[in-house]
C-alpha cells in the first residue's frame, strides 16, 4: 500500500511539473508598441527628452518618484548608484523632430510599471502611468506630454 502513495506522490509530482512548465509566460503589462510624435512647429526652437522607465521590481516602483521634477532629481544618482531593476529609455526631441517608434526593452513587457516623463514639463507634473496601455502614443507641445492610444 506504501508503494502506491509513493507512486502517487511522483506521478502527482511529475504532472504539477508538466503543467508548470508548459504553462506560457504571463506579462505583467501590455505594452506592445510605443511611438512619440512632435506637434511643435518643425522650426521650434526647443530641445528636450522624453524618459520611458521600464521597472521590474516591485520594491523599487513603490519608492520612485510620481513627479517630474523628483524624477531628474533621482535619475542621475539611480543611474551612477548601478541601480537595477529598470530600464531607462531616453529619446532626444531636437528641433525639427518629427517621430520615432521607440525601440523597446527585451524585457518591457515583464516590467511591473511603466511611465513616461519628459524633461520641459513643469516640475510638479505627476509622470505618466503607461502600464494600463497596449499600444502608446506620446505625443509634444510646448507644454509637456500628452498619452493616448496610437489607432
Amino acid at each position: 500500500m506504501q508503494n502506491r502513495s509513493g507512486l502517487r506522490a511522483h506521478v502527482l509530482s511529475l504532472v504539477f511539473l508538466s503543467i508548470f512548465f508548459t504553462m506560457p509566460a504571463v506579462a505583467e503589462n501590455e505594452i506592445s508598441a510605443i511611438r512619440i510624435t512632435s506637434r511643435l512647429d518643425l522650426n521650434a526652437i526647443l530641445i528636450t527628452e522624453v524618459d520611458l522607465v521600464f521597472i521590474y521590481d516591485q520594491q523599487l516602483a513603490d519608492q520612485l518618484p510620481t513627479q517630474k521634477g523628483e524624477w531628474y532629481t533621482q535619475k542621475y544618482d539611480l543611474l551612477r548608484n548601478g541601480v537595477t531593476g529598470l530600464d531607462i529609455v531616453t529619446i532626444y526631441v531636437p528641433q525639427g523632430f518629427g517621430s520615432e517608434n521607440v525601440n523597446l526593452p527585451e524585457l518591457a513587457t515583464d516590467a511591473l510599471k511603466v511611465f513616461a516623463v519628459a524633461y520641459h514639463e513643469a516640475l510638479e507634473t505627476p509622470v505618466h502611468d503607461l502600464t494600463n496601455r497596449n499600444r502608446v502614443l506620446v505625443e509634444i507641445d510646448e507644454f509637456g506630454i500628452l498619452v493616448s492610444e496610437l489607432p
